[in-house]
């Protein structure tokens, strides 16, 4: 948990569930979470028209867009902004709109689908001209300023979620179950006092730190518990934990902390985690554990 990683299992149940809803194209439950295919658009099958046969430089212009004197020409943009997205085109002649369309997409689509949506709109328009006609793409202001309007004051026009917006669904209920399984789990209980809230970023903390608050490291009682010694005590007598060594182990004395009461150890926890002279003296500590571990946890036998 303090890698920001989550656990294995939740990683392979979110990737299958995005492979069977984005290339399988089913429904998926991730949990109690169900997750539909049409609710999200399907990948492109490729063009329907070889490109020997598209005449490329004759249909499609890179050059900056400018006003001719009057003629007709359709212009088209997307929006997006924290209220929703936006996608609309104008028809202008004569210098004044002559036609307008305007689409009120839902939050979750990108601005990538507003400007696509709004193109392949004015293709269905210009369609109609029966005559040829310029589109220009994301380069009107008046167009701009559809989009921005129709975020809020547009019909609603429905056009599926993105792909990427299902991995970004997956993952706020993916943080849930671990969440859940972290709070109601039986390990790491001296983490998860300081530690109360998953993340998908380390914590922060360095070596050292690591394994004085989990426990993990060249300690006696975490030894003890794979068999690798005979016993939980330190030299010294006492159980070694990394609390022991921390405040009472006459060895460790030089680098030792004031020892907490039972009610403020959380806080002193987060007290040295957070102040940097106390870390330098933690580090510093670890390291002698590392170093004398012959003498820390010397066997009884």
């Amino acid at each position: 948990m303090v890698t920001g990683l989550q656990p294995l299992h939740l990683q392979i149940h979110q990737e299958a569930t995005y492979a069977r809803v984005a290339r399988a194209r089913s429904s998926s439950n991730f949990f109690t979470v169900i997750f539909s295919p049409t609710d999200y658009e399907s990948k492109s099958n490729g063009i329907h028209i070889h490109p020997q046969n598209f005449l490329f430089h004759n249909q499609i212009s890179f050059a900056e867009n400018h006003r001719d004197s009057g003629a007709k020409a359709i212009y088209t943009d997307g929006s997006k902004t924290d209220e929703g997205t936006g996608s609309s085109y104008c028809i202008f002649e004569n210098y004044g709109i002559t036609a307008l369309w305007q689409g009120k997409l839902d939050h979750s689509n990108s601005v990538f689908q507003a400007e696509i949506l709004a193109i392949k709109m004015a293709i269905e328009a210009a369609s109609f001209l029966h005559r040829p006609i310029k589109i220009w793409a994301d380069s009107n202001e008046c167009a701009d300023q559809l989009a921005k309007e129709v975020i809020t004051k547009g019909d609603p026009f429905f056009l599926p979620k993105p792909l990427s917006y299902l991995k970004y669904e997956i993952r706020p209920a993916a943080l849930s179950i671990w969440q859940d399984n972290w709070d109601n789990g039986e390990t790491g209980r001296s983490t998860h006092d300081i530690v109360h809230r998953v993340a998908n970023r380390p914590v922060g903390w360095n070596r050292d730190e690591l394994m004085f608050v989990t426990g993990h490291g060249p300690f006696p009682s975490f030894l003890h518990r794979f068999n690798l010694r005979t016993h939980d005590n330190c030299s010294c007598g006492e159980k070694g934990n990394s609390i022991h060594y921390a405040t009472k182990c006459r060895f460790t004395l030089s680098w030792n902390f004031q020892t907490p009461t039972v009610s403020h150890k959380l806080q002193w926890l987060k007290n040295i985690l957070t102040n940097n002279l106390s870390r330098t003296q933690l580090r510093l500590l670890m390291r002698f554990i590392c170093d004398e571990n012959i003498l820390i946890v010397q066997d009884n036998n």
